[in-house]
């Protein structure tokens, strides 16, 4: 399965994180100030998040962390990078709420009097405790398509699985789609109630896409297939090596985040 799609990467259930921010404040953490708290923009179906200009830069950054503020950065549009800095349990929060093609708007961040309209492009977490590093925002015009993966998700159950005992492969989990930021999806459906007998299989082709979105990513390409119980750890293996050529071909991976 393709596991680059840094936009899916979900956190844990928002409860934790209300929990552990009552530990903190029992502990006598500070909480953080009201001007971090994201608000919900009901007339756009929006939502927006407060963020703060960065000063700090480097391997100064490191301070930020201790302190519960996550460095971030936004970029796109043909401007400039721009340093931010947003409250780690507010990010949390709001990761967890919320699904990455959710426009956001980011408060705080300067954009000549206009508000700054972005998606989560990148989260970047430490290899030893999963804990946020870094998040990068893609800056977006509303009226520019912008491309971006989404989930793909299966629906339904297969015959080929409920009556005749195969098993279901979820072969892709996300794919590459265009469209404007106001029409992006928040995933895609596949239905496998059609997949009736061993080795169906279900194609990119065949699953619906919203009328103004455009599909770039190989529709011959399979997403679902029924295999028996004997053929799961083959398939498993072809598509490990799939993935293994794939990011051979890869290009070089952007800059990592400052650890």
């Amino acid at each position: 399965m393709n596991k680059g799609y840094n936009y899916l990467d979900r956190l844990q259930s928002g409860r934790y994180f209300s929990e552990q921010h009552d530990q903190n404040v029992s502990a006598g953490a500070e909480t953080p100030p009201a001007f971090y708290l994201e608000k919900e923009q009901k007339l756009a179906d929006q939502v927006s998040l407060r963020v703060a200009e960065r000063t700090m830069l480097g391997k100064r950054v490191k301070k930020l962390r201790r302190q519960g503020i996550i460095p971030a950065n936004v970029y796109g549009l043909r401007q400039s990078s721009q340093a931010l800095q947003v409250d780690l349990y507010t990010l949390e929060r709001f990761l967890a709420k919320h699904h990455a093609t959710r426009v956001i708007t980011l408060e705080g961040a300067s954009n000549g009097g206009s508000p700054l309209n972005a998606l989560v492009r990148r989260v970047a977490r430490s290899p030893r405790n999963g804990k946020i590093l870094h998040v990068d925002f893609l800056r977006i015009s509303m009226s520019e398509p912008i491309t971006v993966r989404v989930p793909l998700v299966l629906k339904g159950d297969a015959p080929a699985v409920t009556v005749e005992g195969g098993v279901l492969l979820h072969l892709v989990d996300s794919v590459e789609i265009e469209s404007l930021p106001g029409d992006l999806p928040e995933a895609l459906e596949a239905d496998v109630s059609v997949l009736k007998n061993m080795d169906d299989t279900l194609h990119l082709r065949d699953v619906p896409v919203p009328p103004k979105v455009k599909l770039l990513s190989d529709p011959d390409e399979p997403v679902a297939k029924v295999v028996a119980p004997r053929a799961v750890l083959a398939e498993a293996e072809k598509e490990a090596e799939k993935e293994a050529e794939k990011e051979a071909e890869a290009p070089a991976a952007s800059e990592e985040a400052t650890s």
